[in-house]
């Protein structure tokens, strides 16, 4: 499940706030065991790993970091953190940038749903045509691209670091038709999924 940064499982986590203004806020965060998470990062963020090790999926990328690490997040990314603890624990600073951007957290967070762009729209009290509009002037692709994308990228994670069959990352990244699942993956990724899987 895809949660909003504010609210992605702290009960692993120490997190301490170090520094919060207008422009930006850093927080101390330390993890004492092992954590999986994916969320959705409505802030420009830079992370920078102080001790330890955790594995990033970012935008269809895979990171691999270590103490000395640092990763910019682009605002409005759906970021896949495997946080591995062994004796030491996990230790980063995070420094959050900007403004959030609100309105699209109800689609990140759902972009496995079949949700219609309709519910999105009148969430934020939007007719279709205006929402669509709207998006595109913000983000720079349709809701329907840009969630595509974001599918194309969960499965993608799903392949690679779970390990998961075709079928399986189709299905649990929202598609419902694999034949359509495997041309949008090779459209975006310049190879089909099973390639990926090996």
């Amino acid at each position: 499940m895809i949660r909003l940064y504010e609210n992605f499982n702290q009960c692993k986590a120490k997190v301490e706030l170090l520094y919060a203004d207008d422009v930006m806020n850093m927080a101390f965060c330390e993890y004492r065991r092992s954590s999986e998470d994916a969320f959705f990062m409505p802030y420009t963020t830079l992370t920078y790993v102080r001790e330890g090790r955790k594995v990033v999926f970012l935008n269809g990328e895979c990171y691999d970091m270590k103490g000395g690490d640092a990763l910019l997040i682009p605002k409005n990314s759906i970021l896949y953190s495997d946080i591995i603890v062994k004796r030491e624990p996990f230790v980063s600073l995070n420094l959050l940038l900007g403004e959030e951007d609100t309105l699209l957290s109800p689609m990140a967070c759902h972009i496995t749903d079949r949700m219609q762009l309709q519910y999105y729209a009148s969430m934020h009290n939007m007719s279709l045509s205006t929402f669509k509009r709207w998006f595109k002037k913000e983000v720079g692709s349709s809701p329907g691209q840009w969630m595509i994308g974001k599918r194309l990228q969960h499965a993608k994670y799903l392949l690679q670091h779970k390990q998961q069959s075709v079928k399986e990352a189709c299905y649990a990244s929202g598609f419902e038709d694999i034949s359509y699942f495997i041309r949008r993956y090779k459209q975006a990724f310049g190879h089909t999924p099973g390639q990926t899987a090996i």
